[in-house]
Formats: structure tokens, sequence, C-alpha cells
């Protein structure tokens, strides 16, 4: 086994590895080895793109013949014994336990939403032929370029039809610059990768943050939706405003400034956030979210991110009689909020005992919401006793 590869069994019959092997040969050869390959019916992986998606790729057909493949680029992978920087993790469903449909949805910066509900309805159609009568979810890992997952979101729930959502979407270690996935052999960009899954065992999907809203609010006055790009907070150049709320100078803003004093937007009687993902030259925001104009947006203030994440990782195994592990979507933000408090240990602690395996993202989806800043997943349980 290659030096910094680990695996472990779950109870569920689910194996995870991960490695930071350098190389995509070295790392798909380091998960193969490591990995009881012929038990292994569906494989969903998360890696830095420096290992190169299309050497990625030719080297996971080599090495796991057979079988189904799905996943993305990541700006950090999770595995349960800690985060990487630059690796690669993998979730491999058994045979036995779980029933997969998977699908991928082209060009989704330019949606067709009927022929996208139609492949979805399809995908459900696959499920029903092999489906025992378990609990089903769907797991959505989208672009993070293509600036297109309210969109994607809204077909995918049309098509689900109740099916509960959660996923994330594609990054790339902040760059901003090339985001990819990978689909049974094919490489795809501004595309989108639906998996529909049945459960023999108990599951549960969640939503989780750490922030709570302040008084201080803006009214978005300019915004160009489709760029996602907010030109004017209360009808000041937006990064001015922003920062004079936060009472710093706008060239001091960087991404921990927007992971610390995060923005939200009430929908219903609850808020979510809408993280800025960079400054502009010309003081314009840059948000991971699309923002109408007139929309209120609300400065809020931070909760301790551990108690958060440890109230809502208890709740999920007292719920489910015990958690055999958690697929998580965690905000990138989330991370670097994490270390701005010293706090990544103690979150690493958490992942490690409640065995989270996942990625950080460019945003994460939950139910019929793209969110930001947050931290979503599927807990799974373990089985039953005999």
């Amino acid at each position: 086994m290659a030096q910094g590869t680990r695996t472990r069994s779950h109870r569920c019959g689910i194996q995870t590895a991960w490695t930071e092997a350098t190389g995509a040969e070295a790392a798909v050869a380091a998960l193969a080895a490591s990995l009881d390959v012929p038990r292994i019916a569906h494989l969903v992986i998360f890696f830095s793109p420096v290992y190169g998606v299309e050497a990625l790729n030719a080297a996971l057909g080599r090495a796991f013949p057979g079988v189904r493949v799905a996943g993305c680029t990541s700006s950090g992978e999770i595995s349960p014994m800690a985060g990487l920087d630059r690796g690669l993790v993998a979730i491999a469903f058994p045979h036995e336990g779980f029933r997969i449909a998977s699908t991928v949805l082209e060009s989704v910066d330019h949606l067709d939403a009927e022929r996208a509900s139609g492949s979805i309805r399809s995908l459900r159609c696959a499920l029903e032929k092999i489906s025992r009568g378990g609990q089903r979810f769907a797991i959505s890992l989208i672009d993070g370029l293509a600036n297109a997952e309210e969109t994607v979101i809204a077909a995918i729930g049309y098509g689900l039809d109740g099916v509960p959502l959660v996923g994330g979407s594609a990054g790339d270690e902040l760059t901003f610059s090339e985001t990819a996935l990978i689909h049974d052999g094919q490489v795809h960009r501004r595309a989108a990768i639906l998996l529909l899954i049945e459960s023999d065992f108990p599951v549960e999907i969640f939503k989780n943050d750490n922030f709570e809203p302040t008084g201080v609010k803006f009214v978005v006055t300019e915004t160009d939706h489709e760029q996602r790009t907010v030109r004017e907070l209360n009808a000041e150049p937006a990064a001015v405003e922003y920062a004079n709320a936060l009472g710093i100078d706008p060239d001091a803003l960087t991404p921990t400034s927007f992971a610390a004093h995060p923005l939200v937007v009430r929908v219903g009687g609850d808020y979510f956030c809408r993280s800025i993902r960079h400054l502009n030259p010309d003081q314009s925001l840059s948000f991971h979210c699309a923002i109408e104009s007139g929309v209120v947006l609300t400065l809020a203030r931070q909760k301790d991110l551990v108690e958060a994440t440890r109230e809502e990782l208890a709740r999920l195994d007292a719920r489910l009689g015990g958690v055999d592990l958690v697929i998580g979507f965690e905000c990138v933000l989330r991370r670097l909020d994490a270390e701005i408090h010293q706090a990544r240990h103690s979150i690493a602690e958490l992942y490690r005992h409640y065995n989270v395996v996942g990625f950080e993202t460019y945003g994460e989806q939950y139910r019929s919401m793209h969110l930001n800043q947050t931290f979503t997943g599927i807990a799974i349980g373990r089985p039953a006793a005999p």
C-alpha cells in the first residue's frame, strides 16, 4: 500500500479509501491495492485537480474495469481520518445493500430544463427495475464554475418528485480556473452528475451552518445575475459598502474576510448563506450563488463552528441509532473559517469519530436549494442487530 493511503470498511458494506500519493497513476493504483475491487459496484471519487482529470480518468478505467465511476474535482478532500490538501478520496458502494442509477446532464450553463427533467424521470424508472423497496436519496455533483446550480437544482427537483437531494459543486482549490467531472469513463465540463441511490440501511440527509443574522442589512441595487456579480449594495460600490460595515479597507478584503463575515438571505422563516467568491478590480463582488436586484442581504455573525457541527452529528447519531458513515459536502469557506479560529483539528476529530468522507465545495445542494458556507450530506445508519 502506498505511503499516505488508508482504507476503512463500514458495517453497511461500503469501503472508503484515501490517498495523497503523487501522480494519477500512483494514486489510483494505491486505491486499487487497498480496496476489495470485486465487491465494488459503483465508485464515487473526489480529487485534487493537480492529478489531471484526463490522466486520472484513464487510470481509473484500467484499475477498475467494469466498475461504474462518478466524481469531481475539489478544493480539498475529506477522509475519515483527516482533511487532505491535495489527494484522492473514494467511496466504494458494494453490489449488496445499495442500488444505484446515475446520469449526466450536459451543458448546464444552457440547460434544457424539460429535457433534463425527462432524463431524471428515466433515471427513476431505471432504479425501479432493480428496486427492493429501500430508502432513497439523490446526490448531485455540479460544475462549480458553470454558474448554473439554481437552474440545475430546479430541474432535478421537478424530476425527482420528492426524493431528497444533497450534493456539492466541484471546486479547483480556489483558483477558479477549471473544474471537471468524471462519469463512466468520460470527462465532462459544464455538466452535472446525478446519482439516485436506494439503501437497505437507514439514511437521513442534513444541512448544518454556524451563523446568525445581525441588524446590518444591504439592498442589492445593481447586479449581473448571469455572472453572479453584485455591483452595488445600498447604491454604493458593493465592496466599499461591505468593507465599511466590517470597518476595513476594501483592498484588505480576502477569502478569509468573506468566510468570517458571511451574508445571508431570508427565505421563508430561515436564513441561507450567500457567500462571496472574490473581490473584482471594479469593486464589485462575485458570489457563489445567483443574486437578484432588490434582494435584501443581511450581515451574519458566526456561532461556534465546532459546537454547531458537533450538535448536528450527535443529532444524526441519535436519530439513526448510530451513524455508520457520512458522505459530506462542505463549503471550502468553512475550512478557511476553521483555520481562522484554529478549529480545524477539532473538526477533524469530529469527522473521524463519525466517519465523514467527502469534499470541500464551491457550493452545496440541499433539497431544492443551492447553498453556501454550509455542511450538507447524507448520514447512513448502522445495520440493525441480528
